[in-house]
């Protein structure tokens, strides 16, 4: 089946990017990750990259047996997602009750979807430009207001994950699966992606629509992170400079061609003596050049 996926992070107004997204792909399956380490604890970047290795090692390692059972593959891989955190965290000094990461996932086996999700980072079901679905944020209301609740569930730290598990969903043609940290969701609307990401080529419109969400955002904004899917879609490659500065090389050296045949037409053609010393001489100015050059850089 055809898709196309693409991520980014923005570190937004903090000090560092606490943020880590993932996308692992083997045989057809794909597993896509976001964490968001808990700002306010100590170590929250390395429980993020930790958790984001853990998943990656599980869906690496794991048999199709496994990922043919999505609910215990994911229970399973976040628990280890957990104790990854733990020892991490001890091998590099932090209390193991202080590194902490709120985190979604989303497997996609055999056309089937299934996600999990602990804490409120988020992720946004999209079916004929309709929102179908969205997760809902693990938080304390009543302990909190609406914009500040706090989270009730995580990974890592000394409670357990108790991720919440969906129940599987067949995927169709046209199906958008968006993942994301709260900075990125805050002032997201599923409308944002057909203004501002092209599903054949979606690295090249997610910059702007962090950009534009940040901007959203009150100053100063959190970080910023998601991972996109478009279900049916082929991705093509994205465009880069160089294949726009190669067409240019070719098309001024075709120009210059022609100028060169114009003039040997108009101009009676004089024959030179080839000269070795000159040559010699041409060749040691090239090479002076290259090596100031790296003396320079």
């Amino acid at each position: 089946m055809d898709y196309s996926v693409s991520q980014q992070s923005f570190q937004g107004g903090r000090d560092y990017n606490e943020d880590r997204t993932a996308v692992f792909q083997r045989n057809g399956t794909i597993l896509l990750v976001v964490a968001d380490g808990l700002g306010g604890h100590d170590g929250g970047d390395v429980a993020s990259q930790a958790f984001i290795d853990a998943m990656g090692d599980s869906f690496t390692k794991a048999t199709e047996k496994q990922l043919d059972n999505a609910d215990s593959f994911l229970t399973l891989s976040i628990n280890y997602g957990h104790h990854t955190i733990h020892r991490r965290a001890v091998s590099q000094g932090f209390n193991v009750d202080s590194p902490k990461t709120t985190c979604v996932v989303c497997l996609i086996h055999d056309d089937v979807a299934t996600w999990a999700h602990s804490g409120d980072s988020r992720l946004y079901h999209i079916r004929k430009r309709k929102t179908k679905f969205i997760t809902e944020d693990h938080v304390s209301r009543k302990l909190g207001h609406e914009k500040n609740a706090p989270i009730n569930r995580c990974v890592g730290g000394l409670e357990n994950p108790r991720p919440h598990i969906s129940d599987p969903h067949e995927m169709e043609d046209g199906d958008i699966f968006f993942l994301a940290t709260d900075g990125a969701w805050a002032q997201f609307k599923p409308d944002d992606l057909n203004d501002y990401v092209d599903p054949q080529h979606p690295s090249l419109g997610l910059d702007s629509l962090l950009q534009a969400l940040e901007n959203r955002n009150k100053a100063p904004s959190d970080n910023l992170s998601c991972v996109v899917l478009f279900w049916g879609v082929k991705q093509l490659d994205t465009p880069s400079i160089s294949d726009f500065e190669e067409l240019k090389t070719v098309q001024l050296l075709e120009n210059s061609i022609r100028e060169n045949s114009k003039q040997d037409e108009d101009e009676e053609p004089q024959k030179e003596k080839f000269d070795m010393k000159e040559l010699d001489n041409a060749i040691l100015e090239i090479e002076s050049f290259i090596t100031e050059l790296d003396d320079k850089f």
